[in-house]
């Protein structure tokens, strides 16, 4: 009898656990997911969106660059109140990286992957491609398009919550593109790059470093991965804030941090001669890094303050123990354009060549024939 007491006891507190416990734990708490949606906010190229970053650097002297297998940053948005952007306002934070091709020397590819909040307070996860095309004078003027455009509505993550973004290379063709949130991992979806129109001859890996275009002082430098905010208006008030940690590429050896930081703007963002993230700088924006190697934590805060961000434009600067990929060469030549124009402009530098020519040897050859005629009367 005694024993049945305690067993009956046992069972009824168990009960009592079951129907509490759990019970409120799937009151307060519902898994991330990730719904696919037709809402694009795309990260435009030399456009009049404000744009504000930092950018890997590999050397001091901007003159190294690398090629890594993928590219990660964690954002979110603390202490934000979306309901005082502008109306149908968006804000977008995460990574801008550059790729290039193997055919077309001046064609090159800039991929972004954002986590977007708006003025409703929705959030998104927004990715997309654009396909440059330098200017190639006197044949064509610079020029770009968007490959593609993907967004997912994200549901039961809050806007501080941090959202891990990952976009990698799964082979020569697709890029996959997947986030980490709260320790749930999930594939958003794989893009088959190669497949897209003028996209057959991509190099299938991401470049990171830096690359000085020209002399002094009329040079720049195109930074290859950059990573930091924009929106499609100016959010001028201090309801917001962006925080960017832990950028990291994928290198052969593994996962890296970024472990030397710079500041750039919107007007000075390039990917390559005349493309640049943004197109304008983003004013009154404060940045505050918050660096602590020790814990392999490199986090950037943004904030609008309306006053100009004067501070340095080194955000953080270490040593890295870590060997960069080599840069292999690649057969690179003309941009699309220039390569179908070849053959109209070879054949007309080769009759402004030969016609006269022809027209010389002719002229000759009437002379030699009144010469021979006159000696023969």
């Amino acid at each position: 009898m005694q024993r049945t007491t305690v067993v009956l006891v046992s069972v009824l507190i168990a009960l009592f656990m079951a129907e509490t416990i759990p019970f409120s734990l799937s009151a307060s708490y519902s898994a991330p997911t990730f719904v696919a949606a037709d809402t694009h906010h795309v990260a435009q190229l030399n456009s009049n969106m404000p744009y504000i970053a930092g950018f890997q650097v590999d050397a001091d002297d901007l003159s190294e660059y690398e090629t890594v297998n993928a590219t990660a940053v964690t954002v979110s948005f603390g202490s934000t109140a979306p309901g005082y952007f502008p109306a149908d306002g968006w804000l977008g934070c995460g990574m801008f990286v550059q790729a290039q091709d193997h055919f077309f020397y001046n064609v090159d590819y800039g991929f972004y992957m954002m986590l977007v909040v708006d003025s409703s307070g929705t959030m998104f996860i927004d990715v997309g491609l654009h396909q440059t095309e330098e200017a190639s004078s006197p044949i064509q003027a610079a020029n770009s398009s968007l490959v593609y455009s993907y967004t997912w509505l994200v549901n039961n993550v809050d806007e501080s919550t941090n959202v891990e973004l990952f976009q990698t290379w799964l082979n020569s063709d697709s890029v996959r593109y997947s986030v980490s949130v709260s320790g749930l991992s999930q594939i958003l979806g794989d893009i088959n790059v190669r497949a897209m129109p003028n996209c057959n001859n991509i190099i299938p890996r991401f470049y990171a470093g830096n690359v000085v275009i020209g002399e002094f002082p009329f040079g720049q430098c195109d930074n290859f991965f950059q990573f930091g905010i924009v929106s499609n208006k100016i959010i001028d008030n201090s309801h917001w804030q962006a925080d960017i940690e832990n950028p990291m590429m994928l290198r052969t050896k593994g996962w890296v941090m970024v472990n030397k930081a710079w500041l750039l703007e919107g007007d000075y963002s390039f990917i390559d001669q005349n493309a640049l993230w943004g197109g304008e700088a983003y004013p009154g924006i404060s940045i505050t890094p918050n660096v602590e190697q020790s814990q392999n934590t490199y986090q950037l805060s943004f904030k609008y303050t309306g006053k100009q961000y004067s501070g340095p434009q080194t955000l953080w600067s270490f040593q890295s123990n870590n060997t960069n990929t080599p840069f292999e060469t690649e057969n690179q030549d003309f941009t699309l354009t220039s390569r179908r124009l070849l053959p109209i402009i070879v054949a007309m530098f080769a009759g402004i060549i030969i016609v006269p020519f022809v027209l010389v040897r002719r002229k000759i050859s009437a002379r030699r024939v009144t010469y021979c005629k006159y000696l023969g009367r």
